[in-house]
Order: structure tokens, then C-alpha cells, then sequence
């Protein structure tokens, strides 16, 4: 109880911290919303642990309810914090044509899995009491592998031509790389769930894996606004590539045609503009400084 207290509080601060500094920011998208979902059934998922622990557990309504919902809202935190991982790389690399709809491709084939195992679980629990067989288990773990490495091959391979200092695509790679943590604890989860289901450490990793998927999402987020306030920076690491490749551009485009029309001013003002003065004596050239002059001409 203390361990999954311990987690899913750390995974509901980070994500709680990251909604409302992009709320502040103006800058809430897609990868924010998909963080809030995962949010409200990791929620659900603390109140379901404080439900087993508790008198209320001798109720069989709460029991039954926990006992379904459980193995839903645990997956479901998994696979939203997954398709919040995977968003930002949108913004940031920005890709175009066959590159975006390949990543647009690999979200929903996050969705389908995600889909398919809480069918696959709600089949257990509707013909098994929601036993979590061997079957169960390999699906997990095929998915896992899968979908990680699809969380750390994208990013890495849509970064190769985006403009980063040397430290911002380090910071980066690492924040993305880290999704491989995820199947560090799934490997240990299913092994578990096929040799000891209900023993404690099963029940452990069982938290773990979610809540450590979840504060991987909000990663990039938090070193973003770590390395904004350390290195009083403006930019943030999650700025599209476009943004800053647009705001140069618009800086030396709109000073071009400054330059041109005080050069063209500037020529066209030293150029002498003669007159012809008849007086008396001679006759001078006037420049164009002497054209407000009035002479004090007897005829022109």
C-alpha cells in the first residue's frame, strides 16, 4: 500500500504539475490531454488501492466494481501516458507529408493495442473472474516491447535533421530514450504474472509499471521548464522547429527592406540636382542642400 501510495502520488504531482504549467504557458495540446486522461484513472487506480485496504472491502458491490476496474484503469494509464509520449515529437520535429502520417500510424496502432488488451481483459474477467492467464501476460509483453520500441526508434530517427544545440538534443534523446524504462518493469511484470500472480511483489510491479510510464510523459515537460528557469533561457525544448527557424527568418526579412529604403534615400539625397542661376557675374550649380535656398537672383 505504502509503495503504490508512493507512486501513483508521484505520477499524479508530475502530471498535475505539467497540466497546470501548460495551462499557464498557453501552451495545452493534444500530448496534455492525452496526460489528463491517464491522470483520472490514475486516480481511480490510487482510490482503488485504498478501497482494497480498507472495511469497505467487505462490501461484494465495491469488491466486485474494484475487481473489474482495476485491470482497465491500470492499462488505460499505461497506453494514454504512452500516447502522450509519443505527441510531442509532432511539435518538434515537425515532420511533413509521408513522415507525419507515419507518425499519425504508429498513435493509432498505439490505440489498437491499447484497445485490444481491455477487450482481452474484459473477456477474462467475464469468463475467468478476470484471472489473468498466460495468455494475458505474453499479449502484455509482446505490446510493451513493441509499442517501446516505437517510442524510442520515431523520435530518434525524426530528430536526425532538427536543428538542436548540442545540449537540447541530448536532453532531448534522453527524455525519449527513457520509454525503454517501461519495458525494464514490463519484462519482471509478466515473468511474475505467469509464475507468482498474487504474490506481493507481483502486486508491486503491478503499480509500478503504470505510474512509471505515466512520469515518463511528463519528462520532457519538466526538464523543458528545468532548463528554461536554470539557464534563463526563452525557449523551451518542446518548441516546434518551425518557431525557431520562422521567428530568424522574420527578424532578417522584415530589416531587409529597412536597409533598402534608407540605402535608396540616402543615394538619392547625394545626388547633386544643378540649376542654372543667371546673376550678374556667373553662374553657380546648386546641390540639392541649396534647393530650399532662395538666392537673391535679379532673373532666372
Amino acid at each position: 500500500k505504502v509503495v503504490a501510495c508512493i507512486f501513483h502520488g508521484s505520477a499524479i504531482a508530475t502530471t498535475s504539475f505539467r497540466l497546470g504549467y501548460q495551462l499557464c504557458t498557453s501552451k495545452f495540446w493534444w500530448e496534455d490531454a492525452w496526460a489528463a486522461v491517464a491522470l483520472v484513472f490514475d486516480i481511480i487506480c490510487l482510490f482503488g488501492v485504498w478501497a482494497k485496504f480498507t472495511p469497505v472491502d467487505d462490501n461484494p458491490r465495491i469488491y466486485t466494481a474494484m475487481f473489474w476496474l482495476l485491470p482497465i484503469t491500470f492499462t488505460s494509464v499505461l497506453w494514454a501516458a504512452r500516447i502522450s509520449t509519443i505527441y510531442p515529437i509532432l511539435r518538434i520535429a515537425n515532420p511533413r507529408g509521408a513522415l507525419r502520417r507515419t507518425v499519425y500510424a504508429i498513435i493509432s496502432s498505439l490505440g489498437v493495442m491499447w484497445t485490444a488488451l481491455i477487450v482481452e481483459k474484459v473477456l477474462s474477467c467475464v469468463c475467468h473472474g478476470c484471472h489473468i492467464g498466460s495468455d494475458i501476460a505474453i499479449a502484455d509483453l509482446i505490446t510493451d516491447v513493441i509499442s517501446d520500441l516505437m517510442l524510442v526508434i520515431t523520435p530518434l530517427y525524426l530528430l536526425r535533421d532538427v536543428r538542436l544545440t548540442r545540449h537540447q538534443r541530448i536532453l532531448i534523446t534522453s527524455v525519449f530514450c527513457a520509454s525503454m524504462l517501461n519495458t525494464v518493469v514490463s519484462i519482471p511484470t509478466s515473468i511474475l504474472l505467469l509464475l507468482a500472480q498474487r504474490s506481493k511483489a507481483t502486486l508491486i510491479f503491478a503499480h509500478v509499471k503504470p505510474t512509471t510510464s505515466l512520469v515518463i510523459a511528463n519528462l520532457l515537460v519538466i526538464v523543458s521548464f528545468l532548463y528554461r528557469h536554470l539557464r534563463n533561457s526563452t525557449e523551451d525544448l518542446d518548441q516546434p522547429a518551425t518557431t525557431r527557424t520562422v521567428e530568424f527568418s522574420t527578424v532578417v526579412d522584415l530589416d531587409q527592406p529597412t536597409v533598402d529604403k534608407n540605402r535608396s534615400i540616402a543615394q538619392t539625397s547625394s545626388i547633386p540636382i544643378c540649376t542654372t542661376v543667371s546673376t550678374q557675374a556667373h553662374s553657380t550649380c546648386q546641390g540639392a542642400g541649396q534647393l530650399g535656398e532662395s538666392p537673391n537672383d535679379s532673373s532666372l
